[in-house]
């Protein structure tokens, strides 16, 4: 074989790898193209996905018509799944068959953390004195690994993670031989995830109503699953304007009751898991101290121009010593005397000036006032 010949066959063969090289690249990117189509189609609520044995779309995967949604590869497949999330639920989507599917969902403080090369899914809650922590990762076939689930408990109730309180490691191996001081420092370190996390959320609006009342008879018919047959439904005026919020007692305590919000073709979503909620008509603020079992939470709201905000929160306790009860008073997670709990309190609100919802009515019969108003 001559050099010239030698040199058109390798010619060639880098040709050939260059033009696969490019056949490649574009197959590549026309699958990217074609997955992100599918991703803006469900965004919009144009594909639905399967979600307890129902296609739902993704407005109805939230409570809040404000969500935020970004990309990234958490399973390691090396293709980006689609993050979603409210203030209370966050999911998982993944493109299967061409098709959106949920592969991970997860209520109140769950995060996906990417920070200094790791990934995975965070869940932190605190409140009240007492708290949960786990990690886990999630693999390419829907694996996920935990390292467990922590629970901490204030027992000595001086608002401090410190020897005097106790905590639970489920599944977490020799977590509870290192004692307290290895639960801080594993802690911090899930903590430090979480403020260095380096994924960049984009915000969206799910709807876009033309009036209050089309706002709430969607909000009621999205919810009606976690209304029992004793649920109430009333029209209260918690802000200074002339429209009403809805309100929704939903006849479970574990869900407790809703207040929703309308403003500039929005809505606004208040959920507090217990029941009792009382408002100042038309000065903007909402307050609740109901509790049992010897546990009493008390949430102080402020509604301004259609979103709820948490302004004020405190809960006490009640202990048994023999026969003396013993009641513990927080406030913002530090102790305070009674005298001081109720101060902090009426600082905030006129609790004398607060009604609760008066005139209750069926879903039947909200869902007709709301078609004739």
């Amino acid at each position: 074989m001559n050099v010239s010949f030698r040199r058109r066959i390798i010619e060639c063969a880098g040709l050939l790898f260059l033009l696969m090289t490019m056949m490649l690249t574009d197959y590549k990117e026309r699958e990217d193209t074609e997955i992100s189509g599918i991703y803006e189609r469900f965004l919009n609520g144009e594909l639905t996905v399967a979600y307890k044995e129902e296609q739902v779309s993704v407005g109805e995967l939230f409570w809040d018509n404000d969500i935020a949604y970004c990309f990234y590869d958490i399973d390691g497949d090396g293709e980006e799944e689609l993050h979603v999330r409210d203030s209370a639920a966050y999911y998982i989507v993944k493109i299967c068959d061409e098709l959106p599917q949920i592969i991970f969902e997860g209520w109140w403080g769950y995060e996906p953390v990417v920070a200094d090369g790791q990934c995975g899914i965070l869940h932190y809650y605190y409140g009240y004195g007492s708290e949960e922590l786990a990690f886990q990762t999630i693999d390419a076939d829907g694996n996920k690994k935990s390292e467990g689930t922590f629970y901490w408990f204030d027992d000595n109730h001086n608002g401090n993670i410190d020897e005097g309180d106790s905590f639970i490691g489920l599944g977490c191996g020799d977590m509870e031989e290192g004692g307290m001081e290895q639960y801080v420092q594993y802690r911090e370190e899930q903590l430090a995830k979480l403020a260095g996390n380096e994924l960049e959320w984009t915000d969206k609006q799910l709807k876009k109503f033309s009036t209050w009342q089309e706002a709430y008879a969607d909000f009621i018919k999205k919810t009606d699953v976690m209304v029992s047959e004793y649920g109430e439904y009333s029209l209260i005026y918690v802000d200074e304007d002339k429209i009403p919020e809805l309100y929704i007692g939903t006849g479970w305590m574990a869900i407790g009751e809703f207040v929703v919000s309308f403003y500039k073709g929005n809505i606004g979503v208040l959920n507090r898991g217990r029941v009792g909620l009382q408002y100042v008509e038309h000065g903007g603020l909402l307050y609740a101290a109901t509790g049992n079992t010897g546990f009493y939470p008390c949430n102080i709201y402020q509604l301004k121009k259609g979103k709820f905000s948490e302004i004020g929160t405190g809960w006490y306790s009640e202990r048994f010593d023999g026969e003396t009860i013993y009641e513990d008073y927080f406030w913002e997670d530090s102790p305070v005397t009674e005298a001081a709990y109720q101060a902090y309190i009426e600082e905030l609100i006129d609790t004398a000036n607060c009604v609760e919802p008066s005139v209750l009515f069926t879903k039947e019969e909200i869902l007709k006032m709301l078609e004739e108003k």
